[in-house]
């Protein structure tokens, strides 16, 4: 079943794009085209992915789950930066925090439009931190290379219970950078501390950390530009509910990008 599922697919890509040579698009190609797309004065579908025009903001929708599926929301008269949402469905709340954050500062958004263990049509993972060909990524690539500055602010929920240390089992926020990073991940780390003391980032003040393999760090993004900030789910919770309190992660957000 899984088998016919992907041959449909394949047929139904090759009717509206012309990448056909082989059963996925790679990334470097969709980049591409993500990149034309971009640059176009008249936007349109692009390959697996319909698109609408609501409020001043263009939409590309996942039609199905080839190449990952994904949703990608971009809009003009806004700062150059990306708003990232792997996990949508699984890390809750993370969509209407980054949709906030968005709205208030940023051109580009993303998210994925399946669950990350939903079933895939090709021999990559629906998981978006690990998923390597998709439209999360080539979006990224591709604003980037539009804009050399922009700033990836990628959203995650974890688990206070399922860490190990004292530290990561209080914390509230962990902002990283990657392995190494630079002062912008401190300067963030600062002011998150303002709503929860149990702010820190990684690896200096935690050494607990879910995405340690994310897939970003093995793309040429512009050094430092991606920031990754895990939420605990007491803090997802506030942030939704409490309006200032989004107003102050909103305002932190705004001093990185």
């Amino acid at each position: 079943m899984k088998m016919i599922r992907l041959v449909l697919a394949i047929l139904f890509t090759c009717g509206v794009t012309l990448a056909c040579a082989e059963p996925s698009v790679k990334l470097e190609q969709l980049t591409q085209e993500v990149s034309a797309w971009f640059q176009s004065s008249d936007k349109s579908n692009l390959s697996s992915w319909q698109y609408s025009l609501k409020y001043n903001k263009h939409y590309l929708k996942a039609t199905s789950e080839t190449y990952g599926g994904g949703e990608l929301i971009y809009r003009l008269n806004a700062k150059a930066c990306v708003i990232s949402i792997p996990h949508r469905f699984f890390d809750m709340h993370t969509y209407e925090i980054g949709e906030k954050v968005f709205s208030t500062h940023c051109q580009l958004m993303l998210s994925n439009t399946h669950h990350r263990h939903s079933d895939s049509l090709d021999e990559q993972t629906m998981d978006y931190s690990k998923r390597r060909d998709n439209l999360h990524n080539s979006a990224i690539l591709a604003f980037q290379s539009l804009h050399k500055k922009a700033v990836v602010i990628q959203l995650h929920g974890f688990n206070q219970n399922k860490r190990k240390s004292d530290t990561a089992k209080q914390a509230d926020f962990i902002v990283s950078q990657g392995k190494k990073g630079n002062f912008v991940k401190q300067k963030l780390t600062r002011c998150l501390s303002k709503i929860s003391k149990n702010s820190y980032f990684y690896p200096e003040l935690v050494q607990e950390l879910g995405g340690t393999k994310n897939i970003l760090h093995k793309l040429n993004l512009t050094p430092f530009s991606f920031i990754h900030i895990e939420i605990s789910k007491p803090m997802r919770e506030r942030l939704v509910k409490e309006q200032h309190t989004m107003s102050q992660f909103s305002e932190c957000i705004s001093q990185v990008i």
